[in-house]
Parts: structure tokens; C-alpha cells; sequence
């Protein structure tokens, strides 16, 4: 298995080039291409990932509601509000922040660290002031048009940490999400110092919408229709017993709404039953509802003096036996002429090892009391980002709900729908940045508060690129319409994922605390725990009203111990932990057959919704070869309140 050394400091975005062998063809020559630093980013989603977690932390509200300001993970003990709270290795991959308090001060506390290590004012902070923390990966700009303070802050300089990282806020903490990763214990990762190389990171701002990856060794095929009559099939390439990844797509074609919505484009890897993308072929570009500019790492948009458009795409699209990609006049009329240019490379990943590029295209009238479906799959890969576009009522108190692997509450819990793709107070200016975008000024065009009006149609997009979302098993990635999911709006979503059909991660064994029979043949025993409690209480996301009964402990210390069965011929291990996080900082330390295998932490709290599933991954090195594992858990008591608990244990093997 190839692990996760890769992953030290910085990882991937470190890499500051590629070799790939672009020629086309069973006996082809292979021809070396140089790419940009950027395209690093791009060209880790072709293989699936490998025992790496992506969490985030934010300030939703703790009651399901809508109203996400000043929702601290925890208050600490000198009154700061603790907004980041994980231990290592790590390293977070991006921040986002609006309505800023002017004295607000970020403190930066490491590898338990009794003093912080940075305190840094938190709109200097995303000003770029500090040097360690430069421009233009960091940013404060205006992207609203709501309230005194409608500006965003956004980070996206990488954090790694060996052993901890507590982020505080000395004043108030108002609005935040951050994206970060975990990676097991024995990982090679290094503490962030300021001096790390950004090449890649800088790279995609710099060339923002231009190609990451040169044409030159890059096999073409040209296709070019003058006239496409109504209902037209347009075929774009058609590949037979050959491998090969789809490496750009540029379009150039007409400019009018009627081909931006009315046009699809469609695509089928290896003689698949179904397509794997279809969609309309604005919203596939980014600019869902018409010709507008756009620039981001894997898509662009450009509108020609002509008015006409050049569309790009730069997402990487593998495949090992056949291609097929075509273009529809969905529309009632013809349409003016079309030229395309597909550029193909070699193929030398292992079809087990790889993913296929998918989407997922939604559109209708959202469903009163249930979030906004973007993706939803079975087995391993990345999600990579999405495009939607909103109209009617007021869409953008929605937070995003992305479950990852059949968990009960959503690892990745958000703010409201503008602040997931990187804006702020709607209605938004248009922004390009490589990892998200507005498309179009909603407001300059009559929306508004000002008016009430929904009714312009908008369009959004984040690209998950400088943390792509891994999953083993499933994905549902979901979003709030309005605050509670209640409003009545029609939207239009596409989301991109990299996806292999056969999971990567199966349930081995479980472990029913408080169940007598569960735990006996277990051999599970604490040191020191309550009595086996019921408790009825309710998860976070979507479900937030639905109560559910468990059995469990809660240990102020000691220790606790059980064997789990695990698939022998296994690539590591994750343990699962439903935990009620009404108590904060639950710690323990892991011991696998008497060696120490990292911190296990769930550095949050919420009293209201209390059920969640808590994920710690082992590495290979303590499990490889073996077809059980002892457990012991070493609990490190925070508070003299403090509770760790348990009421279900989950065991997966990676394979």
C-alpha cells in the first residue's frame, strides 16, 4: 500500500511538478509533459485516498437553528472563544470568517503550548499583515452587500500540526468555519513554521482560470459543427479499447442563455450502463444561468467580442477501456456553430487504485423539512465541489450537511449557503478565486433586500480543491434551503466527485455498550464509569428533531478496554465512538496490544444536540497481519466536570 508519507508538511500542495506520460494508445511512445504547480491539486483526485479524515469546525448554531453567530466550539479557561480545537497530526486547510469584531485577537496555541504562539489581530490576519500568513493566499474583501461589516475573510494557508492546535479568539468569534485534516499517528507531519512552500497554493492564484497543465505531447481531438439543428447530438469524442485521461476540454460555441441552459453535455467512461456526466452544460462550466465571466482552478468561462463563449475545463478524467463525450440542442432552435479540442494523456494508474470523474445534476422545487440533495454515492473517493444556482425565496441562511461513511451527524456542518461558497450578507458581489466563486451581481441586476427579491436568479460554486472531501464507504452531501429547510425555492445543483463503485472500508465488528451480552464478548471493562445510562437525545444536521434512545457510560477517568475483530488482510483501521458531546474536550489516549497509537479528542461541545460519531483512525503498522485488536483507552480528564463517554463502537477495516 502506498501510505501516507506524502502527506508531510504541506503534502500534496508541496509537489511542484508532474511527469506524465500524455501520448495516447496501447504501444504509444510515452512523451514527458511538464505541468504548473497547480495542477498537483487536480491530479491527486484521480487515485482514491488513503486514511486521511476532512472535519470541519464552525460556528452553526447548537440548537439546529438558523442565527450562527458567536457559537464557540467551547469558551477556555481565560473566557477566549475556542474556535479550533484538534490534535495531530493535522493540518487545516482553510478558513473563513465575516463580521469580524475590530479588537478581536486569533491566538494560535500548539502542541499544548501554555502561551500562544501567534496573536494576531483578526482582520490583520486576513489582511495578510503577518508574514507567515501572506497574500494572496490569505484575503478581506467585500462580498456582500448586507449590514456594516459585509466582508469575507478568507485563508487558505496550510496549518500543519504534529500534536495539537487550539485556535482562540480574545473577544467575541462571530462568524467561522474551518477546514482542516487528520491523518493517523506515525504520519510524518511537521509543525507549521511560516517557512513552508506554497508554490502550488500560489500557483493557482496567479494563473487563476488559466490551464494548469501545457498542451504540448498532448494528443487533440477536434470536432467543429457549423449549424446544430434543434434536438442535435453532437458527438465529441468517441475512444474504443484504448486508456487514457481526458486531461482539458475547451469549447467554443455560442453565447446565448438558450445554449447555456438548454444545451446538455454528457459524458461515459468504459462502456458504462449509464452516463457519468449529464448535465447542462452552463452549470457544468460554472456559470449556471448564463454567459458571464468566471474564473477558477478547474473551470472557466470567457465571453468573446464575438458573442460567442470560450468554456474550459481542466478537471482530470480517467479512463481505462472507452471514452464517449457528446453535446445536445435541447432547445427549440438552432444554434450557431460549435467548436471543440479534447486533450488526452496516457493512462498509468491501476484501475483498482483509480476513480472515475462523476456528477450529480438536481434540479426542482426544494422539499419543505428536508435539506438539498447535491451528492450522494457508495464506495470510495473525493468530493471536489459544486455549482448551484438559487432563485425565489430567501435561499442563503442554508447550512451544508455533508455526512461522510454512514455517520449520525454531519462531519462538515456550515453557516448558511453564501458563507459555504466563500461570500457573506447577501445579495454577493461577483468574485473569482480559484476554489469558489458568485457568478454575476444579483444585486446590480434588481435583487436585493432592498426589494425582497429572490426572484434573479443566482449562481455559486466552492471547489473542494485545497481539501478535497474523502469518503470510504458513502457520501450524502446535503444543504439547508433557508435557515430550517423551509422555504420554497427552485434550485439547480451539479456536483463533481472522483469515485470508485467498490468501498474501501468495511464494518468488521461492533460493540453495544451497556448491552451485557455486547460487552461480555468483548471483554469490555472500565476502571472507573457510571452506571449503564438511557439517554434520548437528538443529532446534529438534518434530523435535528428526531430523538434517539441509547445506552451508555460516562468515565471521569481511568481507563477502558475491549478486543475487536478486524479483517486480517487490512490497510488500517478506523474506530468509531457515538459519543454524547454535551460535555467538551473528550480525550483519551489509544493504546493498540500495548502500544500507543495517538490521541483520540472531540475538542467540541453541544448540550442541545447531543449524538455524534466520533472517528479515530490506526494506522497499518499496529494492525497489518493481525485479525483482532486489544483496545485501550487512557482518559485524560480536562475538567473535574468533564465527562468521556460512550455508547457505541464501530470498527471498520480499510482494504
Amino acid at each position: 500500500m502506498k501510505f501516507l508519507s506524502h502527506l508531510s508538511i504541506c503534502g500534496y500542495i508541496c509537489t511542484l511538478g508532474l511527469v506524465i506520460t500524455p501520448a495516447m494508445g496501447k504501444n504509444a511512445e510515452p512523451a514527458k509533459i511538464n505541468t504548473y504547480p497547480a495542477y498537483v491539486l487536480l491530479e491527486r483526485l484521480l487515485e482514491s485516498p488513503q486514511q486521511i479524515m476532512v472535519h470541519q469546525f464552525s460556528s452553526h448554531n447548537k440548537h439546529g437553528l438558523n442565527g450562527d453567530e458567536n457559537w464557540p466550539l467551547y469558551r477556555d479557561d481565560n473566557g477566549d472563544d475556542v474556535i479550533f480545537d484538534a490534535v495531530g497530526p493535522g493540518c487545516i486547510r482553510s478558513m473563513w470568517g465575516t463580521n469580524f469584531e475590530p479588537d478581536a485577537i486569533l491566538k494560535f496555541y500548539f502542541n499544548g503550548e501554555k502561551d500562544p504562539r501567534y496573536k494576531i489581530n483578526q482582520i490583520d490576519f486576513y489582511k495578510g499583515k503577518h508574514p507567515d500568513f501572506p497574500p494572496p493566499l490569505v484575503s478581506y474583501e467585500k462580498r456582500g452587500m448586507w449590514g456594516d461589516r459585509p466582508f469575507a475573510g478568507n485563508s487558505f494557508v496550510p496549518i500543519p500540526f504534529e500534536k495539537s492546535l487550539i485556535i482562540a479568539v480574545e473577544g467575541k468569534s462571530r462568524f467561522f468555519h474551518i477546514i482542516y485534516e487528520q491523518y493517523p499517528y506515525k504520519t510524518p507531519t511537521s509543525t507549521f513554521s511560516g517557512n513552508e512552500n506554497h508554490s502550488a497554493l500560489l500557483d493557482c492564484f496567479k494563473r487563476n482560470g488559466e490551464a494548469p497543465i501545457r498542451s504540448e505531447g498532448l494528443k487533440v481531438i477536434n470536432t467543429s459543427q457549423k449549424n446544430i439543428a434543434p434536438g442535435q447530438t453532437l458527438t465529441l469524442l468517441k475512444l474504443e479499447d484504448t486508456s487514457g485521461i481526458i486531461r482539458k476540454i475547451i469549447i467554443e460555441a455560442d453565447g446565448s442563455v438558450d445554449f447555456f441552459q438548454n444545451s446538455h453535455i454528457r459524458m461515459k467512461w468504459d462502456k458504462h450502463l449509464r452516463w457519468d456526466v449529464l448535465a447542462p452544460i452552463g452549470i457544468f462550466f460554472g456559470s449556471a444561468v448564463k454567459a458571464d465571466n468566471m474564473r477558477s482552478l478547474p473551470l472557466r468561462v470567457e465571453k468573446l467580442e464575438t458573442g460567442r463563449v470560450r468554456l474550459s475545463c481542466y478537471f482530470p478524467m480517467p479512463f481505462w477501456d472507452s471514452a464517449e463525450i457528446e453535446w445536445q440542442n435541447k432547445s427549440l432552435h438552432q444554434m450557431a456553430p460549435l467548436e471543440a479540442k479534447i486533450y488526452i494523456s496516457t493512462n498509468s494508474i491501476e484501475p483498482k487504485k483509480g476513480n472515475y470523474f462523476t456528477t450529480l445534476y438536481h434540479e426542482g422545487q426544494t422539499i419543505y423539512g428536508h435539506d438539498w440533495l447535491l451528492f450522494e454515492g457508495l464506495g470510495t473517493g473525493w468530493f471536489a465541489g459544486v455549482v448551484q444556482s438559487m432563485q425565489m425565496e430567501h435561499y442563503c441562511e442554508g447550512d451544508e450537511h455533508f455526512y461522510l461513511d454512514g455517520v449520525i451527524s454531519p462531519q462538515l456542518n456550515g453557516t448558511g449557503s453564501e458563507d459555504y461558497y466563500l461570500a457573506c450578507f447577501w445579495p454577493d458581489i461577483d468574485f473569482d478565486m480559484p476554489f469558489g466563486c458568485v457568478v454575476g451581481d444579483v444585486y446590480k441586476e434588481g435583487g436585493g433586500h432592498q426589494l425582497g427579491s429572490y426572484h434573479i436568479p443566482s449562481c455559486y460554486s466552492r471547489y473542494h480543491l485545497e481539501a478535497p472531501i474523502p469518503f470510504y464507504s458513502s457520501i450524502n452531501a446535503r444543504i439547508q434551503h433557508g435557515g430550517l429547510s423551509h422555504i420554497l425555492s427552485n434550485y439547480r445543483s451539479l456536483a463533481f466527485c472522483y469515485i470508485n463503485k467498490r468501498p474501501s472500508m468495511l464494518q468488521t465488528d461492533f460493540i453495544d455498550v451497556g448491552n451485557p451480552a455486547s460487552e461480555k464478548a468483548h471483554g469490555y471493562q472500565t476502571s472507573h464509569s457510571s452506571p449503564v445510562t438511557a439517554v434520548i437525545a437528538y443529532p446534529e444536521g438534518e434530523y435535528f428533531e428526531v430523538g434517539f434512545d441509547d445506552k451508555g457510560r460516562y468515565h471521569s477517568k481511568g481507563e477502558i478496554e475491549f478486543v475487536v475483530s478486524i479483517d486480517a488482510d487490512n490497510d488500517g483501521v478506523r474506530l468509531r465512538r457515538r459519543i454524547d458531546q454535551k460535555f467538551p474536550r473528550q480525550t483519551a489516549h489509544v493504546y493498540i496490544d500495548g502500544e500507543y497509537a495517538g490521541c483520540w479528542r472531540h475538542g467540541y461541545q453541544n448540550e442541545n444536540l447531543r449524538w455524534f460519531d466520533s472517528d479515530f483512525d490506526i494506522h497499518p503498522e499496529y494492525t497489518k497481519g493481525k485479525n483482532s485488536l486489544s483496545v485501550k483507552l487512557e482518559i485524560v480528564a480536562s475538567g473535574e466536570k468533564d465527562q468521556f463517554t460512550d455508547f457505541r463502537y464501530d470498527v471498520f477495516s480499510y482494504r
